[in-house]
């Protein structure tokens, strides 16, 4: 049975794992802006361990028999002055699954619960970060009832 709860510093190697196989299929689908640093696992794991413990970071993680099969991140992330979407806005920028046809569970799960700690703590909206080709992440997104804001458009200047 799957499980859901709060990552712990113990999760960060797992975590940093599956970020950083998301971070090589994020390069393959736009190399300029996706490119990975020479030390993205090293910065990774500095930054995880640092939200895993900062205690204003939302972290969780599912496991099932002992195993990580997903990660999810949440953090406050400051409002454009010029919109009012209600109150305070969340983001997700880190949320990775150990594959593709886990997004229907595992991310469900993750995003369930990160929305529910999101709710709690009084936020009036979530931003998730996804690259434009993750077809899978993004069709479960929008089956979540999330809906598509914006794109970036990048190039070399």
């Amino acid at each position: 049975m799957m499980n859901v709860r709060q990552a712990t510093p113990e999760d960060v190697t797992v975590c940093v794992a599956l970020a950083e196989a998301r971070r090589d299929a994020y390069e393959a689908y736009e190399p300029r802006f996706w490119k990975k640093s020479p030390d993205s696992a090293s910065a990774c794991r500095t930054w995880f361990e640092t939200l895993f413990s900062d205690g204003r970071s939302m972290c969780f993680v599912a496991e099932e028999e002992g195993s990580i099969l997903g990660f999810v991140i949440g953090r406050g992330f400051p409002t454009p002055p010029v919109y009012d979407p209600g109150g305070a806005t969340a983001m997700i920028d880190d949320f990775c699954v150990v594959s593709a046809d886990r997004w229907g569970d595992v991310g469900r799960a993750l995003l369930r619960d990160i929305r529910a700690e999101m709710r709690r703590q009084g936020f009036a909206q979530v931003v998730v970060v996804s690259a434009r080709r993750d077809l899978e992440k993004t069709a479960f997104l929008e089956e979540a009832g999330l809906s598509l804001a914006s794109t970036w458009w990048t190039s070399a200047i």
